[in-house]
């Protein structure tokens, strides 16, 4: 496989169809983009576990609406993890790659890195 051939395939969502099924999806990956995000804090694995599937979530939102302006999400806890909120800046252009942003709001003290992380949010709402 090509660098080129690489790269194109680590961050990309892309829509399939089994026509003898009748089922349609889309499949995500997000190596590259998730990687820069989460190199930019220093979160213990059950946050980052969390961000990176929030992170997915609004790219396969963004992408199957094909939005060309921002789509932010949140989910907010009443646990040791209390905020995570991502953002999906949308192609300016045909062609040019969508942007993700994504953080995470937690307290080091409270947080449980042996529990589940949905367990680590708490009470909330999305």
């Amino acid at each position: 496989m090509t660098q080129t051939a690489k790269i194109s395939w680590d961050d990309t969502v892309l829509p399939f169809q089994l026509d003898a099924s009748d089922i349609r999806g889309r499949v995500a990956r997000l190596d590259g983009v998730l990687d820069q995000v989460l190199a930019q804090h220093d979160y213990p694995s059950v946050v980052e576990a969390l961000v990176a599937e929030m992170a997915l979530l609004t790219a396969l939102i963004g992408e199957s609406i094909k939005l060309r302006w921002k789509l932010s999400l949140q989910v907010r806890g009443s646990g040791a993890v209390r905020l995570i909120a991502t953002d999906y800046y949308g192609p300016t252009e045909d062609g040019a790659p969508a942007r993700i942003r994504a953080y995470a709001s937690y307290d080091a003290e409270t947080l449980d890195t042996a529990a589940p992380g949905f367990d680590q949010i708490g009470n909330g709402y999305f």
